[in-house]
């Protein structure tokens, strides 16, 4: 019985190795995948497999110079339907990304699998959205398959260094950033002071109060929007690795007219495109008891910091987010 099996085996191998097909992996696990969970206004990167480069053989690839954003680049569009919502799109990649690199998309007469191809496209999700069921590619016209998808209320992610670069690659090493007021990056030479408030930009908060039309720059004053009574933000410190100093825990509306509010604004960042950002008061009471660089932060950030601030979210979770703050 085990050598009929491991014959079987052998003779699949060597069958499946005479050709090739264009089935793609979707994914791995114990269950089959779930919808695709988006969240109004969420700036986000989708990928495909199987699209075809350009008529020409060249790749699909384009960054938007206009706004509003468009809602088709490099021959590409997204949207859902019940009611049809185009997506903004931000830019269009398209690379071969087979380790035998089958195919030249610059060369016609070879062309590159379109399995091969790995196409991303960052978009907005629409902010009025309705009854959400299904989200469609167009490729030069002519409509793919339909992916489910489930709307939630956020998908908190706080920006790290390769998302200001749109390096997407899984080995890269990405940080997750903070700022501070006049938008320069805190960094070990220019660390963050007890009392400052400092700047954390996130995608995916969900609705906001009033809403911005997709794809086009926030105006100042664009707060996020909220269920009475429901904490939509909660923020907290640590001091290096042990010592916690909590804040008072949630951000709510009226905290934008206290001024002695630790987080005093959650909402659109003005001039950006679904760019939300945190605004929240360092206390004066956290010292540090290190100096940035005794604490190398996190297992995939590997940054140097002796401070560290929680965000929490009411879907999402908690991302946790490494400083330096001067002693």
């Amino acid at each position: 019985m085990k050598l009929s099996l491991v014959c079987s085996l052998l003779l699949a191998s060597a069958y499946s190795a005479s050709a090739q097909t264009a089935a793609t992996l979707a994914a791995v696990g114990y269950t089959s995948p779930a919808p695709i969970p988006v969240v109004p206004g969420e700036v986000v990167t989708l990928f495909y497999r199987n699209v075809p480069p350009l008529p020409d053989g060249s790749l699909r690839t384009a960054a938007a110079n206009t706004v509003p954003l468009p809602t088709v680049l490099a021959g590409l569009s997204v949207h859902v339907s019940q009611p049809p919502v185009n997506f903004p799109i931000f830019a269009v990649r398209q690379e071969n990304d087979c380790t035998d690199a089958q195919g030249n998309p610059a060369n016609p007469s070879n062309p590159a699998n379109p399995a091969c191809l790995l196409t991303t496209l960052r978009v907005q999700v629409p902010f009025r959205l309705q009854v959400v069921k299904e989200m469609v590619l167009d490729v030069d016209g002519q409509a793919s398959r339909s992916f489910a998808l489930s709307q939630i209320t956020d998908n908190a992610h706080v920006l790290t260094s390769c998302d200001l670069t749109w390096d997407t690659n899984w080995f890269s090493s990405c940080s997750r950033v903070a700022f501070h007021g006049d938008g320069t990056q805190i960094t070990g030479k220019s660390p963050a002071r007890p009392g400052e408030t400092i700047v954390v930009y996130l995608w995916g908060l969900g609705q906001t109060s009033p809403i911005v039309p997709s794809g086009e720059p926030s105006p100042p004053g664009v707060v996020l929007d909220q269920f009475p009574g429901v904490p939509g933000v909660r923020a907290r410190f640590l001091d290096g690795p042990t010592i916690l100093t909590d804040i008072p825990a949630f951000y709510s509306p009226e905290d934008a007219v206290d001024p002695g509010s630790p987080i005093d604004f959650v909402g659109l960042t003005p001039g950006q495109i679904g760019l939300y950002q945190i605004n929240v008061a360092i206390p004066q009471s956290l010292i540090p008891t290190t100096s940035c660089g005794d604490l190398i932060f996190g297992t995939t950030d590997k940054i140097p910091a002796n401070a560290v601030l929680h965000i929490t979210t009411l879907y999402s979770g908690t991302e946790e987010l490494g400083f330096c703050l001067k002693p």
